[in-house]
């Protein structure tokens, strides 16, 4: 389950789009939040990219209109968290 791991670490990253620096210091249960309530839009819209933490974000951010509301919504606290 490689591809499992390397995916979680691509979804985080590219939830805490657009801010790179400082994505490590997500909890641990933000990061448990973004792969439960996003893995299901990241296949469906960023399949390519998904191993890819630097294309996963810009997938991500580019479709940000079309995230199941969930997954939005961890988005948009991963933004306002890195903000802060």
């Amino acid at each position: 389950m490689r591809i499992v791991g390397a995916f979680s670490v691509a979804l985080v990253v590219g939830l805490s789009s657009p801010a790179w620096a400082g994505a490590e210091n997500l909890s641990p249960e933000f990061r448990q939040q973004a792969v439960q309530a996003c893995t299901g839009d990241a296949v469906r819209l960023c399949p390519q990219t998904l191993l890819d933490e630097e294309q996963t974000a810009a997938c991500m951010k580019k479709f940000r209109a079309q995230l199941s509301p969930g997954c939005r919504a961890v988005y948009d606290k991963g933004i306002r968290t890195q903000a802060h």
